[in-house]
């Protein structure tokens, strides 16, 4: 019997890598976006209207990649099947592999809309196989499949680019061939669909000898006002962060960087935030959670804004630094919303990392016309302050758990 206890507690922590794997690789084709996207620009927009093409561009993407993330946590709720997984992997390495190949603006939409559903269908449950397989290390788990991710993001591009920015971007089409054997790996290895607990607590009812989840609105109703402003304050960080990966490509081809140096400054910047999300998994246990959601939203703007008026190594700490400590409140965001909407955690995972995201996009249409009228470093000066405009409405989340102490959930 212990030999068979150990042979599970074996399978569930391979299953727990292979799922953080397959993450990193998913991320890893799923953000070649912001890297393309002064080629895209280049190929597709003039001079003048630039900057808000690029804001449309990412609002497309953004609206399926995380909007959509709604949609499938809904259904993933209704409907487990381990092929969200499956062909959110395929989708994403088609819709990212071939979008800077076509010379079309509507081939380029619609190919951004394949990999964003791929990218939608693929976070919600897989982010919470993630926690339900980390069982008692929740927090510190979703914190590691999060940081997959986050290194795909980073490093992932950065591989996959390194042969077509030296030999044309026509060779990405082979790039996308070791994404799609994980897609195709997935059902294979992945085998817990139906004997795996998904929920966060133990909030179910009785019903006949079974166990009945209460329904969304039961659940999510007395909630709501923290639930709204646990989603603003998470939909204007994701402005700050989704606009500054995106525009900050931009704004390197302006000042000259090569496509390899602009791109490793890119990847600098979202490693950062995979170090703050896998310091987190630490910190939440050990600081009271309305400290650590202040401390990010207060903190990260000014360490940016010095980022962006400085140079060299100086520039790069500050970028680092910067992103870090904006990166630090995401796995909160997730974990509380979860245990808010008890028995519902794909929603709650949909919305922190989904919505949020989504709304974080599609604002970045906003960015985009204003820095075509003001100027895209005047912006971006703008664009680093918003967290620390939003930053007053954490103490509308005064009563919520907290996440250093057990006994407050």
């Amino acid at each position: 019997m212990e030999n068979n206890q150990k042979t599970k507690n074996s399978s569930t922590r391979n299953q727990f890598f292979f799922l953080t794997f397959t993450h990193t690789i998913l991320d890893s084709y799923a953000n070649l976006f912001p890297h393309l996207q002064p080629r895209l620009l280049a190929n597709l927009a003039s001079a003048t209207t630039r900057n808000s093409f690029a804001g449309i561009l990412i609002s497309v993407y953004s609206l399926f990649s995380s909007l959509g993330q709604v949609f499938f946590g809904w259904l993933s709720d209704r409907v487990r099947t381990i092929h969200f997984i499956t062909f959110g992997v395929a989708f994403t390495v088609i819709g990212l592999g071939l979008v800077s190949l076509v010379p079309s603006t509507t081939i380029v939409i619609m190919l951004l809309a394949i990999g964003g559903t791929g990218v939608a269908a693929f976070h919600p449950q897989a982010t919470t196989y993630a926690g339900a397989l980390a069982a008692e290390t929740r927090g510190m788990g979703i914190s590691i499949f999060l940081t997959g991710g986050n290194i795909g993001r980073a490093i992932g591009p950065v591989v996959l680019l390194l042969i077509p920015y030296r030999l044309g971007y026509g060779h990405l089409i082979w790039e996308m061939i070791p994404g799609l054997l994980v897609a195709l790996s997935v059902p294979i290895i992945l085998k817990f669909e139906h004997g795996l607990d998904l929920t966060a607590s133990t909030r179910v009812l009785s019903h006949v000898g079974k166990t009945q989840r209460e329904s969304f609105w039961i659940v999510a109703q007395p909630h709501l006002f923290p639930l709204i402003v646990l989603f603003v304050v998470a939909s204007f960080r994701t402005v700050t962060g989704i606009g500054l990966e995106n525009f900050l490509s931009i704004y390197l081809n302006d000042l000259n960087y090569s496509d390899q140096k602009r791109s490793l400054v890119i990847a600098l910047y979202i490693f950062a935030g995979s170090m703050g999300i896998m310091g987190s998994g630490w910190v939440l246990s050990r600081v009271h959670t309305l400290i650590l959601l202040l401390f990010s939203l207060v903190v990260a703007p000014p360490l940016l804004y010095v980022a962006l008026h400085t140079q060299g190594i100086t520039s790069l700490v500050f970028l680092f630094l910067g992103n870090v400590v904006l990166s630090s409140s995401i796995t909160l965001n997730i974990i509380v919303a979860q245990i808010i909407l008890r028995g519902h955690e794909n929603i709650a995972s949909s919305f922190m990392m989904g919505a949020s995201w989504g709304v974080g996009g599609l604002l970045n249409l906003i960015v985009g016309a204003l820095a075509d009228k003001y100027g895209l470093p005047i912006v971006l000066d703008w664009l680093v302050m918003v967290p620390l405009m939003v930053s007053p409405l954490v103490i509308f989340l005064r009563s919520q758990p907290d996440l250093s102490n057990p006994k407050s959930d």
